[in-house]
């Protein structure tokens, strides 16, 4: 299904008799011309094994990082195309997860390096368009060998957030996306035991989590400068009997995704206190 994002129409559809998707976008309306950004057919072309990931384009359209992966380990090379000309930089990040996030300027990439012996995703990178990967920053280290860490930006495109996880623990590092050469935060320490996801709206975050003995999950929020968890304040308390699966946020509802009686359902929550 066609989806909407920053002024484009982005298209994944398939041609008879090929073994691999072609990536398409249409600017501003379904009925424009199609643009193709990568044809997975050509780029597999040669190879016994392929497969295509990531790809994140910069928020002013014109670029964007892409993982490819011709050995099946799953361990994929970040290349960056440009869309304007279809031609693709020199640059070459190795051994990733094949994902990242842009920051506002348009040159600045942040990625997940993934340890090539135990394929452990264990490292965020910084690298800016146009240099070698060798001269990349190293922004996060996650050293503790039962967690794995990524890079994603959040909903609002305000944050670039770093997250950290194991089976039964979860912790953050937070940095405003039009700030790369800033220090990331973290948005509350690592607990043993206590997990919690944020979503970015407004001037708050909002934390799914089961801090607290919420065994079913509750949701707090907080300000954007006071992340710790002992500023959280409840907005959807615990209860015994739900279970608060997931939270997803937009501009005039959020959108609670809840467990009852062993069936799922939506719950949809307008911001202006309208009738849910």
């Amino acid at each position: 299904v066609p989806y909407k994002l920053n002024g484009y129409w982005y298209i994944t559809r398939f041609e008879v008799g090929k073994e691999y998707p072609v990536y398409t976008r249409k600017k501003g309306s379904l009925e424009s011309e199609e643009e193709i950004l990568f044809d997975a057919n050509q780029l597999a072309a040669g190879h016994d094994y392929f497969d295509l990931r990531g790809i994140s384009v910069s928020p002013d359209n014109k670029l964007a990082a892409f993982g490819t992966d011709t050995v099946s380990r799953r361990l994929y090379d970040i290349r960056i195309r440009n869309l304007e000309t279809g031609e693709d930089f020199e640059d070459v990040l190795p051994h990733t997860t094949g994902g990242g996030v842009w920051a506002t300027d348009n040159r600045t990439f942040f990625y997940t390096r993934k340890d090539p012996e135990t394929l452990r995703a264990d490292a965020i990178f910084k690298h800016r368009l146009g240099t070698p990967a060798s001269e990349d920053e190293l922004v996060y280290l996650e050293e503790d060998e039962t967690f794995n860490t990524y890079v994603y930006k959040s909903k609002s495109r305000k944050y670039i957030i770093i997250g950290s996880f194991s089976t039964l623990t979860s912790e953050y590092r937070i940095l405003p996306a039009d700030e790369p050469e800033g220090e990331f935060r973290i948005f509350t320490p690592r607990q043993r035991g206590v997990e919690y996801s944020i979503y970015h709206y407004a001037d708050r975050f909002f934390i799914l989590t089961n801090r607290d003995g919420a065994t079913n999950f509750k949701v707090m929020q907080t300000t954007e400068d006071q992340t710790g968890s002992e500023y959280w304040k409840p907005f959807i308390p615990h209860r015994d009997a739900v279970l608060v699966e997931d939270l997803d946020i937009f501009r005039e509802y959020y959108v609670v995704t809840e467990r009852d009686n062993g069936l799922s359902k939506m719950r949809i929550v307008r911001w202006d206190g309208g009738a849910d």
